[in-house]
């Protein structure tokens, strides 16, 4: 893989943030106009809950994002608790992979597949455990 050279990195940066700008402004205008938790929504619920009866990582992520649109915070942790993290993560993955230098940690963390795959599957099997404190990671 060839790197790019620094000015083609910051275009192609820019491109991806004017890409995730619009995107999320349309997230955004999305999430204000529809209420996910309305029963006539627009907006689809989980396939996987509504096969299973049981809750996936994601579930809860579009309510969280309704959420957090409208400023409640503690409904947003309510929903989904791993929305900040991947809100924090995502730009740092992008940043990544054009090249920018982040701290060895940081890239270690973020690019570990034993971490994301040992917190989904463990955020996955916890939420759905019927007892308090895990019952606190369903959505709602």
């Amino acid at each position: 893989m060839n790197a790019l050279s620094p000015r083609r990195r910051h275009a192609a940066l820019a491109a991806t943030a004017a890409a995730a700008a619009l995107a999320g402004g349309a997230a955004v205008w999305l999430l204000r106009r529809f209420d996910p938790n309305a029963a006539n929504s627009p907006l689809p619920g989980c396939v996987f809950y509504q096969l299973t009866g049981l809750y996936c990582p994601g579930c809860g992520m579009t309510r969280a994002a309704h959420a957090l649109v409208h400023g409640d915070f503690a409904q947003m942790l309510a929903m989904n608790p791993l929305l900040p993290w991947l809100m924090l993560a995502l730009p740092l993955l992008v940043l990544h992979a054009y090249g920018y230098r982040l701290p060895k940690a940081v890239v270690a963390s973020l690019t570990s597949a034993r971490l994301w795959i040992g917190l989904l599957l463990g955020f996955w099997v916890l939420r759905n455990l019927p007892w308090p404190p895990f019952a606190w990671l369903a959505p709602g």
